[in-house]
C-alpha cells in the first residue's frame, strides 16, 4: 500500500481549544493575535501558519547543512475558527520531520517512502502531515512549477502547506493549498 492511499481525516478542533491546550507555551498575547488574525480570513483565503519553534529549527538546520536541496514533511493539525467551519482558518506545524533518504541537488529533490513512516511515527493524536518543506540553496524561496504540481498532486488539502527555504540567502516562502495559494512571511507565526 502506498503512503497516498492512506486516508487520514485530522481531528477538527477549533483555534479557542488549542489556544487553551497550548497557553502555558506561548505568551497569551501572540495566541490572542493568532486568534483575532484567523478570525478576519474571508472564505478561500489562505490559512495562517503557527510554528512551533522546534519544527523552524529542525527544518532550518536540515536544509542549512547541505548545499544541496534537502526537505522533509511537516505535522500537526488544522485549525477551525468554529466550530461549525468547514475551511481551516490555521494550521499548526508542530514538527518537522526531515527527509533522511532522499535523492538530491543543487536544484531538485526527490524525498524517499521512508520520510513518511517517519512522519506517521511523529503524529500525535489528532495530527495528520499538513505539508512539506524544501530548500532552493542560493536560488530563493519560491514556488517553481514543479513545486507547485507537487503541492497539488501530494498535499491537495485546503490545510496543506509548502515552506521553501532559501538557507544561504536566508529567505523563506510559504504556500497553501492545492492552488499554491501564496501566505505572506508575516502571517506566520512562531510559538513555544
Amino acid at each position: 500500500m502506498r503512503w497516498t492511499d492512506v486516508v487520514t481525516e485530522p481531528a477538527r478542533r477549533t483555534l479557542a481549544a488549542w489556544r487553551d491546550a497550548i497557553r502555558d507555551a506561548a505568551a497569551p498575547a501572540v495566541l490572542d493575535d493568532i486568534v483575532a488574525r484567523s478570525g478576519r480570513r474571508t472564505p478561500g483565503d489562505a490559512p495562517v501558519v503557527v510554528l512551533a519553534t522546534g519544527a523552524l529549527r529542525t527544518a532550518w538546520d536540515h536544509v542549512a547543512a547541505s548545499s544541496l536541496e534537502r526537505g522533509g514533511l511537516l505535522v500537526g493539525e488544522p485549525l477551525l475558527h468554529g466550530a461549525g467551519d468547514t475551511e481551516p482558518a490555521a494550521v499548526y506545524v508542530r514538527a518537522a520531520v526531515p527527509g533522511l533518504d532522499d535523492d538530491a541537488t543543487g536544484y531538485s529533490l526527490r524525498l524517499g517512502a521512508g520520510v513518511w513512516d517517519a512522519a506517521r511515527a511523529a503524529l500525535a493524536p489528532g495530527e495528520v502531515v499538513v505539508g512539506w518543506f524544501h530548500s532552493h540553496p542560493d536560488l530563493g524561496a519560491f514556488f517553481s512549477g514543479t513545486d507547485r504540481r507537487t503541492q497539488a498532486g501530494f498535499f491537495p488539502h485546503p490545510f496543506s502547506v509548502g515552506w521553501v527555504i532559501d538557507p544561504v540567502r536566508r529567505e523563506q516562502a510559504w504556500f497553501a493549498g492545492p492552488r499554491s495559494i501564496g501566505i505572506p512571511v508575516g502571517e506566520v507565526a512562531t510559538v513555544g
